[in-house]
C-alpha cells in the first residue's frame, strides 16, 4: 500500500509539465484609432532558428504585406483553424473567421516584417446559457467606449502552436490608457496622443490588447506592482481593490510559489465580463462593485495567474485548472471562515441537480463550461476530486505537491 510519502513523489512524477523550447517573439507598433474602429500595426517577427516555412492567420480585416527582401507571403487557399487556447471564451461566437497565410524565408533567415491595418468591430452576442453569468462575448472590438482584442480576435499574426513573448509600441488617444500582459516601461503623453511601450518575456498562449479612458491608481504589493484601472474615478473603490491585491498575492505565493508577473491589474470593462488574463483581470462595471466580488471572483482571477495563466493547460487532455483555481480560491476563502463544509455540501448539492447518468462525463473531458452540468463537472466535481486527493496525502504534502508541480 502507498503511503502518502510515495504517493506525493508519485504525483510529482506524474504532473512534471512540458518544458518550452524557443519561443516566437513579436515586436509589435501599434497605433490605434477608436473613432474609426482601427487599426495600423508593424510587426517584426523572430522564429526559432531552423524554420523555413510558417503559416500564421489574420483577421480578414487586416491584409498583411512583408516588409522583408527575400521573404515570400501568400494566402492559403485552407480554410484556417480558428481554435485557440483560452479560458475565456465558451463558444464559437467568440472567435472570428481570420485568414490563413504561408511565408517562406531564405535559409539562415529568422525574422520579418509584416505591415497590415484595417477596421475591427464585432457586435457583442450572448454567450452560452450559464456561462460566466450569461455575460456577452465579442471575437474583438475598437469602438470610442474602449478597445478588446484577444488572441480570438486574430489582430496579430497567430502561429498556431507555438508560444510566444513581445514588446509592444501602442499609440493611442491623448487621455487613454492601454493594458496588456506584462509589464509597461515606458509611458509619454503629448498633445494628441498617449505612447506605451510593454514588454513581456515570460512566455504567451496570445495577446491581449485593452485600452480606454481609465483613471489609474497604483500601489506596491510584495515587490508586484498592483494596479485599478476605473472608466470613472473612485479612490475609495480603488483602494479596496490595490489592498485585496496585495493580501492574495502574499497569500498564494506563500502558498504555491513566487507570482509569476511584474503587476497584476483589475482592469473595468465597457460591458459586463469575467475574464482573467495574465497579469490582469478585466470585470464589468457592475461586477467590480459588488461588494462580495473582492473575497471571491477576484481571487479566482488572480490565482489564474499560477494556474491557467502561468502554468498553462493542454486542452487535448482536459482542463484541470479551473477545478483547482475555484478550490483554492472559492473554497479555501470559505474554508478559512470556518465554512468550508458548508462550501462543499453546496458544490455537491449543485451536481446532483443537473448532472445525472444522461450527461455526467469524467473530469479530464472538460474543457471549457457551456452549461449548468458542464460548470459542476469541471468546477464542482474537479474541485471535490481535490479535497478527496488533500484528504489522502495531508495538508502538508499536499501543499508540496502543489509547489513542486508549479515551480517545475
Amino acid at each position: 500500500m502507498l503511503t502518502s510519502r510515495n504517493r506525493f513523489w508519485l504525483l510529482c512524477l506524474l504532473w512534471l509539465p512540458w518544458q518550452a523550447g524557443a519561443q516566437v517573439h513579436h515586436a509589435l507598433e501599434v497605433a490605434v484609432d477608436p473613432g474609426r474602429n482601427y487599426i495600423e500595426v508593424t510587426d517584426t517577427i523572430t522564429v526559432p532558428a531552423g524554420k523555413t516555412q510558417l503559416e500564421f492567420v489574420l483577421h480578414p480585416g487586416l491584409t498583411p504585406a512583408v516588409l522583408t527582401r527575400g521573404v515570400r507571403l501568400t494566402a492559403s487557399a485552407t480554410a484556417a483553424d480558428k481554435h485557440l487556447p483560452a479560458l475565456n471564451t465558451a463558444t464559437e461566437a467568440g472567435t472570428a473567421n481570420p485568414t490563413r497565410y504561408r511565408v517562406e524565408l531564405p535559409a539562415g533567415q529568422t525574422r520579418f516584417r509584416l505591415r497590415y491595418h484595417g477596421h475591427i468591430r464585432h457586435a457583442l452576442q450572448d454567450g452560452a446559457e450559464e456561462y460566466a453569468r450569461q455575460f456577452r462575448e465579442t471575437p474583438g472590438t475598437i469602438t470610442e467606449q474602449g478597445v478588446f482584442l484577444a488572441g480570438r480576435s486574430f489582430w496579430y499574426p497567430h502561429i498556431a502552436g507555438e508560444l510566444l513573448t513581445f514588446d509592444l509600441s501602442l499609440r493611442l488617444p491623448q487621455g487613454w490608457v492601454g493594458m496588456s500582459q506584462g509589464e509597461r516601461v515606458g509611458r509619454a503623453t503629448g498633445a494628441e496622443h498617449a505612447r506605451e511601450q510593454w514588454r513581456c518575456s515570460s512566455p504567451q498562449e496570445e495577446i491581449y490588447l485593452v485600452a480606454g479612458r481609465f483613471t489609474e491608481y497604483t500601489r506596491a504589493a510584495d515587490g508586484v506592482q498592483a494596479l485599478v484601472l476605473l472608466r470613472q474615478p473612485d479612490p475609495a473603490l480603488a483602494q479596496q481593490y490595490l489592498d485585496a491585491t496585495a493580501d492574495y498575492v502574499r497569500l498564494y505565493s506563500e502558498l504555491i510559489g513566487p507570482y509569476p508577473y511584474a503587476k497584476f491589474a483589475l482592469v473595468e470593462n465597457f460591458w459586463e465580463t469575467g475574464y482573467g488574463m495574465p497579469s490582469f483581470t478585466l470585470l464589468g462595471p457592475k461586477v467590480i462593485r459588488f461588494p462580495f466580488i473582492l473575497h471571491s471572483s477576484y481571487p479566482h482571477e488572480l490565482l489564474h495567474n499560477w494556474w491557467g495563466n502561468g502554468v498553462y493547460v493542454d486542452f487535448n487532455s482536459g482542463n484541470w485548472c479551473e477545478g483547482l483555481t475555484a478550490y483554492m480560491a472559492d473554497h479555501l476563502i470559505k474554508e478559512q471562515r470556518g465554512q468550508g463544509d458548508s462550501y462543499r455540501r453546496s458544490t455537491l448539492q449543485k451536481f446532483t441537480n443537473v448532472v445525472d447518468e444522461s450527461n455526467d462525463f469524467p473530469i479530464n473531458q472538460f474543457i471549457s463550461r457551456h452549461d449548468a452540468p458542464s460548470s459542476s463537472i469541471g468546477y464542482g466535481k474537479t474541485l471535490m476530486m481535490f479535497h478527496m486527493l488533500r484528504q489522502i496525502l495531508g495538508d502538508e504534502y499536499f501543499k508540496k505537491t502543489l509547489s513542486l508541480f508549479y515551480t517545475n
